[in-house]
């Protein structure tokens, strides 16, 4: 299943856009089979049987995202560049990233099927192996997000999100980033939240994993166990924290429309020009073979 959200991450950083220049879209992007694979090695220990296979399933779903998917993020990102020049409202920005949800929706029901065969054929010590990776992952995760006193903690949040709207707008001006630091504070501090949500979907995974690659489960029983823990990783099962999901959600989408209408006519031409540069690499990489 890690399978699904591995892949799922590595495009997405690709379609979010707001990770990385121009040249290393197209580079990331041609370089993904390779990147997937080497990831979910480090993750469950790929044996020399399963090896090939992975790797054929990796391209063949490669090769149907680069020519179904990414004309779809070129409509997008049409659509983003015929909003940028004028005020946007926050249903306006919840609205596209409705959209973006909805492709990974279509790309994770794609890779039902090669991740019931990963599963099925996944062994104990594989699982294991996989444990012991979330272990240390945790660790990292826990340093970056809950080391220090909660101003420490802000900053860095602040950094991290002040980072991502310059790689759109360019440099952003004092008054700008104190209007990302009021949203976050505003948010509150979720990492509590984020932790127990992280721990429950790993937990999660692991259980599917260890039913769906028991003797005797059929393709089929896997499959339903894999689309079920598919359905508990997007929409979590506790109402309680779904609702904070929703909430964080609303607040992300207010705080960029705020953001995006604070900006100047020239930190808005930047970012046409910048979204069309992406609509530019992803309609090379559409065409290329």
């Amino acid at each position: 299943m890690q399978f699904f959200s591995w892949f799922l991450r590595i495009i997405g950083l690709c379609a979010l856009l707001l990770l990385a220049s121009c040249s290393a879209v197209r580079l990331g992007y041609n370089q993904l089979p390779d990147l997937a694979y080497w990831w979910l090695d480090s993750y469950i220990d790929t044996s020399d049987a399963q090896t090939p296979r992975l790797r054929r399933e990796i391209e063949a779903l490669h090769q149907w995202h680069r020519t179904g998917e990414l004309p779809e993020y070129v409509r997008l990102l049409q659509k983003m560049q015929r909003l940028a020049p004028g005020p946007v409202t926050p249903e306006q920005t919840c609205a596209l990233f409705d959209e973006l949800r909805e492709r990974f929706d279509v790309l994770s029901a794609r890779v039902e099927a090669p991740a019931v065969w990963l599963a099925q054929s996944m062994t104990p010590a594989q699982i294991q192996h996989l444990a012991l990776k979330f272990g240390k992952t945790n660790a990292e995760w826990q340093d970056k997000w809950q080391r220090g006193t909660a101003s420490e903690r802000l900053q860095r949040r602040l950094k991290q999100t002040v980072e991502r709207y310059e790689m759109v707008y360019g440099p952003l001006d004092p008054a700008q980033i104190q209007l990302l630091r009021a949203g976050l504070t505003r948010a509150g501090e979720p990492a509590s939240v984020w932790w127990a949500e992280r721990q429950r979907r790993q937990q999660d995974i692991l259980q599917t994993l260890r039913q769906s690659s028991a003797a005797g489960m059929s393709p089929e029983a896997a499959r339903a166990a894999l689309h079920a823990l598919r359905g508990r990783l997007t929409t979590a099962p506790d109402p309680a924290v779904q609702a904070a999901n929703d909430a964080a959600l609303r607040e992300n989408c207010a705080v960029f429309a705020r953001l995006h209408n604070a900006t100047a006519p020239a930190q808005r031409a930047r970012a046409v020009e910048t979204l069309k540069s992406y609509e530019a690499d992803f309609r090379m990489l559409a065409a290329s073979p």
